[in-house]
C-alpha cells in the first residue's frame, strides 16, 4: 500500500493526500529587466529592485536605486506590487537560505531588474514562498545551480524538481498561520530596533553632557574631566599567540572576528588544540573588556565586554585586555562617537590590514565623569540592553519555532 502523502503536523478538517509535481507545473520564477545604468537616479524617482536589495525573508533598503517615474508606465510587466515575492537569482542561496522576499508598502510599485525574478502562481503565494524555505527544497535547488560562478538560478533549471502540494484551501490555511508567525517576529524585531534607536539617542546625550545623573541625595556629581587612557587604565595585556582550528575542544578562542560594537559574538568560535599549552591568565572572566588592536581600516578598534556568553573562553594576541576602575561604564564610552571616533584617528596602516598601536591608544583622551556617576550610567544602559537582549532571545526562538513548523508542516 503507498505510503500517504502528508505531513507530520495539520490542521484537523483536512485529509486528503497531498499531490506530487513539479516545480515547472506549480510555480514560475518572472526574470526582470536588463534596465541601462545609465537611466539610473540618485532619488526622486521609481525604486528599482536589483540583486542586492533581495535578502534572506526581508528587502534592504541601504544601498537603493531608482528609476525614472514614467518607467513605471512604460514597462508595466516589470512592476512589483505589494504582496509579490522575489527571488535573487545569482548567488541565491546564502548560509542554507534562499534570497526570497515580499514586496512590502515601500517597494509598492518598484521595478524588477535583470536577475531578480518575481514569483508566479496560481497556488497561494505565501504557501509557495514557505515551502521554498524549507531546507530539504533549498538544497535540491543548490544541487541544481552547483558548478557555476557565481551561481546563478535558472528558473528552467529548477522545473523538474518534485515537490509535494496541498489543495488550495489547505494552502491558504497554512499561509495565514505562518503569516501570524511572521507577523510576531516583525514586530519583535520593530521593538527592537526601536530600543536600540532609543539607546543610541541617549547614549550620544549622556556622553554630550546633556543629561546628568545625581548622587543617592539628588545633588549633581562633580564636573566631568578630560583624562587620556593612560590616566584611566589599570592595566592591559595581550593575549596569546595560539594556534586555533574549527575542531571542536573544550577551549574556545575569542578572536577579533568576534568582537562587535559592545559585545562579543559567540556564533562562529574556534577552538585552541588540546595539545597547545595555554597561559591560564589568558582565560576570560566575567567583566573582562577586550579591544581589537589589528583588523581591516574600518573594524580596527572595537570594544566588547565580555558577559558570560560561554562557560570558558580564551582571548588571543590580537586582542588586548583592558582593566578600568568601572569596565561596563568604559564599553560604553569607548563605543560612544568620539570614543570610536577618537580611535580611529590614531588606526594606521590599509584598507585591508590596519592597527592601533599601545603608544597612541594611551594618548586618547576622553571626557569622565567620577565614579559614582560611571556606575549610574553603566547601570542604565545595562538596563536597556538587557531588555535588547531579552527581545533578541524572543526573535531567535520564534524563528525557531517557525523552522520547526517549516519541517512538520511541509511534505
Amino acid at each position: 500500500m503507498e505510503k500517504q502523502l502528508t505531513p507530520q503536523l495539520r490542521f484537523p478538517e483536512f485529509s486528503d493526500d497531498w499531490k506530487k509535481c513539479k516545480i515547472g507545473d506549480t510555480f514560475k520564477l518572472f526574470n526582470g529587466y536588463a534596465f541601462s545604468s545609465s537611466d539610473s537616479l540618485n532619488s526622486d524617482g521609481a525604486l528599482w529592485v536589483k540583486i542586492a536589495d533581495v535578502g534572506i525573508d526581508k528587502m534592504k533598503t541601504d544601498n537603493l536605486s531608482y528609476l525614472p517615474y514614467e518607467y513605471v508606465e512604460k514597462y508595466k510587466k516589470f512592476v512589483l506590487n505589494e504582496g509579490d515575492y522575489v527571488v535573487a537569482l545569482t548567488r541565491p542561496i546564502l548560509s542554507g537560505n534562499l534570497k526570497i522576499a515580499r514586496i512590502d508598502e515601500y517597494f509598492n510599485n518598484s521595478l524588477l531588474n535583470q536577475r531578480v525574478a518575481k514569483l508566479i502562481t496560481d497556488n497561494n503565494s505565501s504557501f509557495i514562498y514557505n515551502l521554498l524555505k524549507g531546507d530539504r527544497l533549498i538544497k535540491s535547488i543548490e544541487n541544481n545551480i552547483a558548478g557555476s560562478d557565481p551561481p546563478n538560478l535558472s528558473p528552467n533549471d529548477i522545473n523538474h524538481i518534485k515537490i509535494t502540494i496541498p489543495k488550495l484551501q489547505e494552502q491558504q490555511k497554512i499561509a495565514a498561520f505562518l503569516t501570524d508567525v511572521d507577523d510576531k517576529i516583525t514586530k519583535l524585531t520593530k521593538k527592537k530596533t526601536l530600543l536600540e534607536q532609543y539607546k543610541k539617542g541617549i547614549m550620544q546625550k549622556i556622553f554630550n553632557q546633556e543629561l546628568r545623573f545625581k548622587d543617592e541625595n539628588g545633588n549633581a556629581f562633580p564636573e566631568w574631566e578630560e583624562k587620556s587612557l593612560k590616566q584611566l587604565l589599570i592595566s592591559f595585556k595581550l593575549g596569546g599567540n595560539y594556534s586555533n582550528s574549527d575542531k571542536i575542544t573544550d577551549r574556545p578562542l575569542i578572536k577579533m572576528g568576534n568582537l562587535g560594537r559592545g559585545n562579543i559574538l559567540t556564533n562562529k568560535v574556534q577552538y585552541i588544540d588540546d595539545s597547545e599549552v595555554v597561559d591560564e591568565d589568558d582565560q576570560i572572566k566575567k567583566g573582562d573588556l577586550f579591544f581589537n588592536t589589528r583588523n581591516t581600516l574600518d573594524l580596527v578598534g572595537k570594544v566588547a565586554i565580555w558577559r558570560d556568553e560561554l562557560p570558558l573562553a580564551y582571548y588571543n594576541s590580537n586582542l588586548m585586555r583592558f582593566e578600568f576602575n568601572n569596565n561596563y561604564f568604559m564599553n560604553y564610552r569607548l563605543n560612544s562617537y568620539d570614543g570610536i571616533k577618537g580611535l580611529k584617528r590614531y588606526a594606521t596602516g590599509t584598507t585591508s590590514v590596519a592597527a592601533i598601536y599601545t603608544k597612541d591608544l594611551l594618548k586618547l583622551k576622553l571626557s569622565i565623569p567620577c565614579l559614582e556617576e560611571q556606575t549610574k550610567i553603566a547601570n542604565f544602559l545595562s538596563d536597556i540592553d538587557i531588555k535588547i537582549e531579552a527581545l533578541n532571545t524572543q526573535i531567535e526562538n520564534s524563528k525557531a519555532f517557525k523552522k520547526g513548523l517549516l519541517q512538520k508542516m511541509f511534505v
